[in-house]
């Protein structure tokens, strides 16, 4: 068994490794201490990235409901936005059924229910167009002017990782790896200016927050706080969920090509259910997985006429190939996702902690949030699993409105060209994130048809995305 002493050793290791390799950014997301605990969890890469993913995707949820779900003070869904440990409970029963986690025995973090049941608040209505507006009409676009410049910083880090990617790809030159590192350097300034830009301006809109939060009247604040403690918690967990994601992946990248042989009955079910609307059984599946660099390749035998419905094996092959190249890009870059998310998350907890704090000043008492149960607590041991179907990724005309940090466009920042690295390598093809946390859209010709109740698998975060 690993001595306290030795968990802080390789924790100390870990933390400088990857402080050189992507900055203090991430550094931030480990040294949360509540996240210690997954240094022993035995999570592989499927779980690391199902962490990460279901952080993005909870402060994704957060910043809708921040900044694009109309609002008044009676509005119902201010008093649901945390739900209640008997409601939570079923989505927590569903998760640990989930084939990843039962052959890992890995923690379900709470952000995966989170994200599940912040999908299910939805309004259309309201005197305002969000809950910051309710509290001051100029707090929406100061926080859009925010989140702007931070999604710049975040396609410079993007950059920056490519750069250094393609320049530590075997066959580089050392003229090529001279350019890369030129590069690198430019745009590092260009993120520093970035960075001189944007604080002032959080600066400025967090001091509004406090102020504004301060003269809100009674019942809108209130209202306004009773939806923006439980979304704190969601925050924290979230933030605990991205730094576990930090925490294990060191671990765990030595075993990608396993991780990627358990991902690919996912993609094939997640691609038989969105045309047949049936999710089908994975027993006599027998796929023969190797991986060149990030590209697998993925003979698929042992499944039957009714398992794959009106498309082909040559179909289902050629989509599930695409989705796993995605999957393998997005984990190998995983750490700038995680990067980027604690920033996004840090951003949204000071925003909602100002508004309480203003709110406190003005006579409001705090309260309680809610708390998603653990695994293994009687509510969720005693539930009937919540089983949700899969979304299919090219379906997003019921999607929820997005919130102003994934809506806005951002600036594409410039960028010193790139010295030619050999493509074979994927040198260019690693660094990008968003490619893997979104599943690329199948060619489907038609709607599939609604799922076969008992037939759905549990929904996954990529499922969430809105």
């Amino acid at each position: 068994m690993t001595t306290f002493l030795g968990r802080a050793v390789i924790l100390c290791a870990t933390l400088g490794i990857l402080f050189l390799m992507t900055g203090c950014g991430l550094v931030g997301a480990m040294a949360n201490p509540k996240v210690a605990w997954a240094l022993n969890d035995p999570a592989p890469m499927t779980v690391v990235v199902r962490r990460a993913d279901a952080a993005e995707s909870t402060a994704k949820q957060v910043d809708r409901l921040l900044t694009a779900t109309p609002a008044s003070p009676s509005s119902d869904w201010l008093k649901n936005v945390g739900p209640a440990p008997e409601v939570a409970a079923p989505d927590m029963k569903a998760l640990t059924q989930d084939p990843l986690y039962m052959t890992s025995h890995a923690r379900v973090v709470a952000a995966e229910v989170w994200l599940r049941t912040l999908s299910d608040v939805q309004s259309t209505d309201g005197s305002s167009p969000n809950v910051l507006a309710i509290v001051s009409a100029d707090l929406a676009t100061q926080y859009a002017a925010i989140t702007d410049k931070e999604k710049e910083i975040a396609q410079l880090d993007t950059q920056i990782d490519a750069e250094k990617q393609a320049r530590d790809a075997k066959g580089v030159s050392d003229a090529d790896k001279k350019s890369h590192d030129k590069n690198v350097d430019d745009l590092k300034a260009q993120k520093s200016k970035k960075d001189d830009e944007v604080d002032p301006l959080r600066k400025k809109f967090l001091d509004g927050c406090k102020d504004a939060a301060a003269k809100t009247p009674a019942d809108a604040r209130d209202a306004v706080a009773s939806a923006l403690v439980n979304l704190r918690q969601a925050v924290e967990d979230a933030t605990i969920a991205d730094g576990a994601a930090a925490v294990r992946y060191p671990f765990t990248i030595t075993g990608m090509l396993d991780s990627v042989k358990a991902m690919v009955p996912v993609f094939v079910a997640d691609i038989i259910e969105e045309q047949t609307g049936k999710r089908p059984s994975m027993q006599g599946l027998q796929p023969s997985v190797t991986l060149a660099g990030v590209t697998p390749s993925i003979p698929i035998n042992g499944l039957s006429k009714d398992d794959l419905g009106k498309i082909s094996i040559s179909d289902l092959t050629a989509q599930t190939v695409i989705r796993t190249k995605d999957w393998v890009g997005h984990a190998i870059a995983l750490l700038a996702s995680v990067s980027s998310t604690k920033n996004k998350l840090s951003f949204e907890e000071d925003t909602i902690d100002a508004l309480l704090d203003g709110f406190a000043k003005n006579g409001w008492k705090r309260i309680e949030p809610v708390k998603i149960p653990e695994a293994t607590d009687p509510k969720v041991l005693m539930a009937t699993a919540k089983v949700r179907p899969h979304v299919k990724p090219d379906a997003p005309a019921t999607s929820p409105s997005v919130g102003v940090a994934s809506a806005q466009p951002a600036s594409p920042p410039t960028a010193a060209p790139a010295a030619a690295a050999p493509p074979a390598k994927g040198a260019k093809a690693a660094p990008a994130p968003k490619a893997g946390a979104k599943k690329p859209t199948a060619s489907a010709p038609t709607p599939s048809p609604a799922p076969t109740p008992g037939s759905a698998a549990p929904m996954r975060p990529e499922d969430f995305n809105p």
